[in-house]
């Protein structure tokens, strides 16, 4: 357990989703500085057998090829089946359904995701542990709403119009809308401090709405000023410049929780609430559904019953979605992964020479905060038990590439605890006897294997995409639309059960199949013995606010 939780804010993600979809590219290693033959160092050798195959796993399974498990044994790599695979996502875009369209960290969408593991370990013969940790968080129930009573009625959309700030506080306020010294029409350059004066509000009416204007000074600055002067509530709407028009996810001070409701808009839903507030007594409504404060949050662990516990693998995905969307391609993707392959592992009756923890880790979204719980709670004993950790994080983008973290920093420059080359070469020896191209991918510790890395313990894993736009080179190699993104849907509403490619899922599933089951059976030294591990250098300062494959963003304060 941390022992001080860290304190945390959700931004809420916005915008439309347009999803394509991957196709194959032509086998290739471009990008690379060194082949995944190039494995690392003596020190780093083990026993395994990587094995060639002929098959895809495209058309429900990994095909046959690895003999990652010995002569004669089930292959993983086939038992997790697109329809198993496919099942999990189903049910987690069941859960999300039924709570608001998110999984969010805070809300009952993660619990409820939290149960659906449980009884899909349990039902394959598990023990399961729920791990708690306690965290700072905050957590919208529902929509907000922002409403023109008089003179003209006029209702705003939650979403499009208008958002909750984060740390914003819960309460429904009905009062005459009050314009707090705008800059209208807005000057070229930023120039508003609207509300960051108290003398702002010197002729302010308590009993009203403060509409204030982004610029100047912090949210927090702004809504504390008018709280000050009794106000019931604030609307804050976007400055207007070119790059101020839209509606983003704003957070205010999480140490200075605002006591009434707090609602941004779109710099056009202010301009129109000012005109109404000018022209006459114009009536606002605004309403905030939220809660805030100390949560506990649990991890799903789950062992395998055979298997040396001083040589555990770490087999991880993130069970959270964010805010704003159910979380299916992130990270429903990696959590179906985990949940197939410790049911298809159970049921098949294959037998672990290394024991293998099946791990969904909790508040990813928020900073990491469940896998960092997990490994600063560790003794050292604990943590020199842990041979490795695989983390599968996104791996079935609409339009995406087959990911491969840089566990050597050949090709990125980020280089993982020794060990992590060779999980790299796992992983890419697979994609190469399926024919299928890869491409190395930051090993920056920015999703749940960070805080392993930080401990010394070797890592590594797949990803398929995020919000980045996919470019020529990678749609040459893999397929695809070059001028979207690999996701389209990465942290928005439609990352939904449409925002998958079953193609690139399967093949990234199997590979990661494989990779388990290879290192379930390893024998012998993965990177340096325990007591000589050189952890990597954790990053300083709070980790941000949404997760992160080197594409992470922080909250907006101002």
């Amino acid at each position: 357990m941390r022992a001080s939780p860290p304190l945390i804010s959700l931004a809420l993600a916005l915008g439309a989703c347009a999803p394509s979809v991957v196709g194959d590219g032509p086998k290739s290693t471009a990008g690379t500085d060194a082949g995944p033959a190039d494995s690392g160092p003596a020190a780093d050798s083990g026993t395994r057998d990587s094995g060639a195959g002929d098959g895809g796993a495209g058309d429900g399974g990994a095909g046959d090829g690895g003999d990652d498990g010995g002569a004669g044994t089930p292959q993983l790599s086939s038992l997790v089946t697109s329809e198993a695979l496919l099942a999990q996502l189903d049910a987690l875009q069941e859960v999300a359904a039924a709570h608001a369209d998110t999984r969010e960290t805070f809300g009952p969408g993660y619990t409820a995701s939290v149960a659906h593991a449980v009884a899909v370990l349990e039902a394959a013969g598990y023990t399961v542990e729920l791990e708690p940790f306690e965290m700072r968080g905050f957590s919208e129930t529902a929509p907000p709403e922002l409403a023109l009573l008089s003179p003209t009625a006029t209702s705003f959309v939650a979403g499009t119009d208008h958002a909750t700030l984060t740390w914003s506080g819960a309460g429904e306020a009905e009062g005459p809308v009050v314009a707090v010294d705008l800059v209208l029409p807005p000057t070229a350059s930023s120039s508003s401090t609207s509300g960051c004066e108290a003398a702002d509000f010197a002729d302010f009416p308590p009993g009203a709405i403060a509409l204030v204007q982004r610029g100047g000074c912090t949210f927090s600055t702004k809504v504390a000023r008018a709280e000050a002067a009794g106000a019931l509530a604030v609307v804050i709407f976007n400055e207007g410049q070119s790059d101020r028009q839209g509606l983003e996810g704003w957070t205010l001070d999480e140490g200075a929780p605002a006591s009434v409701p707090v609602v941004g808009t779109r710099f056009d839903v202010g301009e129109a609430l000012a005109a109404a507030a000018a022209a006459g007594p114009a009536t606002l409504r605004v309403a905030t559904f939220v809660r805030g404060g100390t949560f506990t949050i649990h991890n799903v662990l789950a062992e395998t019953p055979t298997g040396d516990p001083a040589r555990t693998l770490v087999v991880g995905a993130h069970l959270d979605s964010v805010a704003a969307g159910p979380g299916i391609n992130d990270n429903g993707t990696g959590t179906a992964f985990v949940l197939a392959a410790a049911t298809a592992w159970a049921e098949s009756g294959l037998v672990a020479t290394n024991r293998i923890r099946w791990a969904l880790w909790g508040a990813e979204e928020v900073g990491l905060v469940g896998s960092t719980a997990h490994v600063d709670a560790l003794d050292r004993d604990e943590r020199d038990a842990i041979l490795a950790n695989l983390n599968y994080d996104m791996i079935g983008s609409p339009n995406g590439a087959r990911f491969v973290y840089d566990g050597d920093g050949s090709a990125t420059g980020g280089v993982g605890p020794l060990g992590s080359d060779t999980i790299e070469a796992l992983h890419t020896d697979w994609l190469e006897a399926q024919g299928l191209d890869w491409e190395p991918t930051p090993f920056d510790g920015r999703s749940d294997y960070g805080p392993f890395i930080w401990a010394g313990i070797p890592a590594g894993g797949l990803f398929s995409g995020a919000e980045t736009r996919k470019g020529r080179a990678l749609a040459e190699r893999f397929g695809g639309d070059p001028d979207a993104p690999l996701d389209a849907g990465y942290h928005r509403a439609c990352d939904d059960r449409g925002n998958v490619d079953p193609v690139l899922f399967a093949e990234l599933s199997a590979t990661a199949a494989h990779v388990v089951q290879t290192l379930a059976a390893w024998e012998g030294p993965l990177g340096s013995p325990s007591a000589a591990r050189v952890p990597v250098a954790r990053p300083t300062g709070p980790l941000p606010a949404a997760h992160g494959h080197g594409h992470g963003c922080g909250p907006v304060l101002r």
